[in-house]
């Protein structure tokens, strides 16, 4: 098995729109999709920001999973 890229993904939301609760139902989804795989992540839930460390195949694959579990996104870089 090859090695997977890891992409950084952004998140901007309203502070206080996402609970610790949400995060780590995100973390629960990030580790059982078959696609992409969190990896890391580190949040300000005050100020209203994301940044998640993912596996996956491609950008693209973060960007649809992304949109699958609704979150929003600032953009992914490699």
């Amino acid at each position: 098995m090859g090695i997977v890229p890891v992409f950084m993904s952004i998140h901007t939301l309203p502070p206080g729109a996402f609970t610790p609760e949400r995060i780590e139902e995100l973390a629960r989804l990030g580790q059982s999709d078959p696609e992409v795989r969190g990896y890391r992540s580190f949040h300000s839930l005050a100020e209203g920001r994301i940044v998640w460390l993912l596996e996956a195949a491609s950008k693209e694959a973060v960007e649809a999973w992304c949109k699958k579990v609704g979150r929003p996104l600032d953009g992914v870089t490699a």
